[in-house]
């Protein structure tokens, strides 16, 4: 499996006092509102040019390819959230990490994790690394927080909290968008998948789409020996629908105004129209030749 070492930044998002708030509103209100909450989170963390690694449980885990971003979309959830009703914390830190198939690891994992825990509700902390890579508004908007040692560390180290609620709000650089413009450019976006009589839409929001033979754990269940049970997923990345496939035997991709692609273990962005076939060429693949159109 092809990994790749590269400087990002990392942030961690997670309803705060979840468990208070089961017991508050009950299982199903609870639900619903964390429900919302990672769906907010997920659009914004897109809008601002990164990409959700993974959801687990009431927390997203998201990567940036710049500090800059990674802090407006941190700014503009807790905006948008504060009009939600739900308290969020948010921890971001900057770094090397080792980003493998559709996941990240290494110590900036680790210690955006770590300062995310340190957080309360309706605070963004983040480690040195990442205040020292901000600029202007967004870095005089960063203040001393706290000296920690960080997890796996002896030395301690600087953290810093960055001000949303009224220092920022004045400052062109660290100016958001509203959830409903960041919604109305959002809803732009779509990919429409066309196979054996299903005609499907997917949002940026509804990615990572999985596709594959698995039944129970496939959004697009593909019947055929040739399909691998997790086979391939598509992800939105900087304003663009991307085809990842993870199988045994491999995807194909046909355009109009290119041949015939062969990934395996390999990514593709899908633009324009045409056809993904599972496992096997366009020409064979009868009844599960996936046409699309983004």
């Amino acid at each position: 499996m092809n990994s790749l070492n590269r400087e990002m930044a990392i942030m961690f998002a997670d309803v705060s006092g979840s468990s208070a708030l089961y017991k508050r509103l009950g299982n199903l209100k609870a639900k619903r509102s964390v429900d919302s909450a990672i769906a907010l989170m997920t659009e914004i963390t897109i809008y601002y040019g990164g990409e959700v690694v993974k959801t687990l449980g009431d927390e997203i885990m998201a990567r940036f390819d710049d500090a800059e971003s990674a802090c407006k979309a941190a700014v503009s959830i807790q905006r948008q959230s504060r009009a939600g009703g739900v308290a969020l914390r948010i921890g971001m830190a900057y770094g090397p990490a080792l980003l493998e198939a559709d996941d990240v690891f290494g110590e900036t994992v680790n210690d955006a994790a770590f300062v995310a825990h340190i957080a309360r509700a309706k605070q963004i902390v983040m480690t040195q690394s990442l205040a020292h890579r901000l600029e202007g508004d967004l870095r005089h908007a960063c203040q001393e927080f706290d000296r920690v040692a960080v997890k796996g560390s002896t030395q301690r180290t600087l953290i810093y909290r960055l001000q949303w609620e009224s220092s920022t709000q004045s400052h062109s650089a660290t100016t958001v968008m509203s959830i409903e413009e960041i919604s109305g450019h959002m809803s732009r976006y779509q990919l429409l998948l066309q196979v054996a009589g299903q005609s499907i839409t997917i949002n940026p929001e509804q990615t990572p789409y999985t596709i594959g033979r698995d039944e129970g754990r496939a959004h697009l269940h593909i019947k055929s020996g040739l399909a691998s049970r997790d086979h391939c997923h598509i992800l939105f990345r900087r304003g663009k629908f991307v085809l990842v496939d993870h199988s045994t035997n491999g995807t194909y991709v046909w355009g109009p105004d290119q041949p015939e692609i062969y990934l395996r273990r390999e990514e593709l962005p899908l633009l324009g129209s045409g056809t993904i076939s599972i496992g096997q060429p366009e020409a064979r693949a009868g009844t599960w030749l996936i046409h699309y159109r983004a």
